[in-house]
C-alpha cells in the first residue's frame, strides 16, 4: 500500500471519528440553518406580496394626484377670473 493511500484512510478515519463524536452539534448547527433558511424565505413571500400590494395601490394613487393637479388648475384659472372682476369693480368704486 502506497503512502498516499495510508494517509488518505487515516484522514477518512479522522473525519469519521470526528462526525459521529460531533453528530449532535452537527444536526443541531444543521436544525437551526434549515429553520433560518425557511424564515428567510417566508419574510422574502412576505416581502413579495406586500410590494404587489403597494404597486397595486400605485396607479390608482397617479390618478388622484393627476385628478387633483387638473382640479387645482382649474381652481386657480376660476380665482385669477375672479380677481380681474373684483379688481374692475374695485377699480370703479375707487374712480367715483
Amino acid at each position: 500500500m502506497k503512502l498516499s493511500h495510508l494517509i488518505a484512510a487515516g484522514t477518512a478515519a479522522t473525519i469519521a471519528y470526528l462526525a459521529v463524536k460531533n453528530r449532535d452539534k452537527i444536526v443541531t448547527e444543521t436544525t437551526e440553518t434549515m429553520d433560518i433558511i425557511h424564515r428567510m424565505q417566508d419574510s422574502y413571500q412576505n416581502i413579495q406580496d406586500q410590494l404587489a400590494f403597494i404597486q397595486g395601490y400605485q396607479a390608482p394613487l397617479q390618478e388622484m394626484a393627476d385628478d387633483l393637479q387638473r382640479k387645482l388648475r382649474v381652481y386657480q384659472q376660476s380665482i385669477a377670473g375672479n380677481l380681474n372682476e373684483i379688481q374692475k369693480i374695485q377699480a370703479k368704486y375707487q374712480e367715483n
